[in-house]
């Protein structure tokens, strides 16, 4: 209905409106307030009225000014009147035109960048980019969109468009979950299979090998290799036995380039692979289809279990059998201090292949001559191209 504006606290007659209480139409207006009054009987018929257009009054001075204040549609109200920015607004307009360009980067769609406004203007209204740069508060919002939306895209990814330590952006976005108390699915490495497959070269044979890849990571579920581990080195440990399943000699070098982890890393999670019983089998074996993966054997015992209880056996031999324990590791530590050379030798002579790098050969023989040890990889290996997940 039409509306007649008397001055900003005059009388303003509602067109077919009239008070609910009493039935009067004489009904007074304070149009800085939003108010609207009925006179006769003081019922309040409207109370922080927000409208689209705007009026202005003339001041005692002979001035004019804005009648109200400026709301925008984000929801942050101006503490004065008129229409200038606070600087969460800017900080704002800023953080939606920034996500805008890193989503493009990183090829997600609108809905994807819709979410991550959200998130951002949650964090400016929490006061979460005082103290932090925009451009990570804007990663750990698109990041935890892409953890609940289970897009293939790591934190790593992030790191390389924005040129910014991976550690640093993992570091926000944890402060940012434990912010809004935020409960995310855990990463699922099946989600990267086919990313790290295309990268990899195999041809018309990606599908194939992106397939077996993923059987076996289901396998790895099951034996408590993927429990509390990155989604990098289970992926990279699956696609280098489904590349050799399928006839395809990559290296742990390239694997380790495509997925971006350290290479102890990967060698861990073979070794870990190689204790459980789906390790004892051949290439044809893991590679027929119609073979039941999953039922296969027993499921192992979590890596870490068997480490322990390799060194409780270890301290039960040290007391029941000194001389011989101890005979056992100096015949280790002869083996570990052999260079190159003298490891191909000795492999040789007990009919052992001698292709690989020095700690391959090193398990080789390890294993041959001193069954009761665990290989015992360099600190630090669990460097896994710094996804920072925590």
């Amino acid at each position: 209905s039409e509306r007649a504006f008397v001055g900003p606290l005059g009388r303003m007659a509602l067109n077919g409106l009239t008070c609910n209480h009493c039935g009067g139409t004489d009904i007074e207006l304070d149009a800085a307030r939003g108010d609207a009054v009925c006179i006769q009987c003081g019922t309040v018929l409207e109370e922080n009225t927000i409208v689209n257009e705007v009026t202005f009054e003339t001041s005692a001075g002979g001035g004019s000014g804005v009648v109200g204040q400026f709301v925008p549609s984000s929801g942050l109200r101006s503490s004065g009147l008129g229409f200038a920015k606070e600087s969460r607004e800017v900080a704002l307009s800023n953080g939606q035109r920034h996500i805008s360009q890193l989503a493009n980067a990183l090829r997600l769609s609108e809905h994807h960048q819709d979410a991550a406004q959200r998130l951002f203007q949650l964090a400016v209204q929490h006061n979460f980019i005082q103290g932090r740069k925009t451009q990570h508060v804007i990663a750990a919002c698109l990041y935890t969109v892409c953890r609940r939306e289970k897009t293939a895209h790591l934190l790593i990814d992030y790191s390389d468009v924005l040129q910014t330590n991976v550690y640093m952006l993992g570091s926000c976005f944890l402060k940012f979950t434990r912010m809004l108390s935020l409960t995310l699915p855990i990463i699922d490495p099946s989600l990267y299979i086919h990313r790290f497959a295309s990268r990899l070269e195999f041809g018309d044979k990606t599908h194939f090998v992106s397939m077996s890849a993923l059987r076996l990571v289901q396998r790895m579920k099951r034996d408590w290799i993927q429990t509390g581990r990155r989604p990098s080195g289970i992926c990279g440990a699956a696609l280098l036995i489904a590349a050799r399943i399928h006839g395809f000699r990559r290296t742990q070098r390239e694997v380790v380039r495509v997925v971006r982890i350290c290479d102890v890393t990967l060698r861990k999670r073979l070794i870990e692979f190689s204790d459980t019983s789906l390790g004892q089998l051949t290439a044809n074996q893991l590679g027929d289809n119609e073979f039941d993966l999953e039922s296969y054997g027993a499921a192992a015992d979590p890596p870490s279990f068997l480490r322990n209880r390799r060194a409780d056996e270890a301290e039960r031999r040290l007391l029941m059998d000194p001389e011989g324990e101890g005979s056992r590791q100096r015949r280790e530590g002869e083996i570990r201090a052999l260079k190159m050379p003298a490891l191909r030798r000795r492999l040789l002579a007990l009919g052992e292949p001698t292709d690989g790098r020095k700690p391959e050969l090193l398990a080789r023989l390890l294993e041959l001559e001193c069954p009761e040890t665990e290989l015992q990889l360099p600190e630090g290996g669990e460097g896994e191209g710094g996804e920072g997940e925590g």
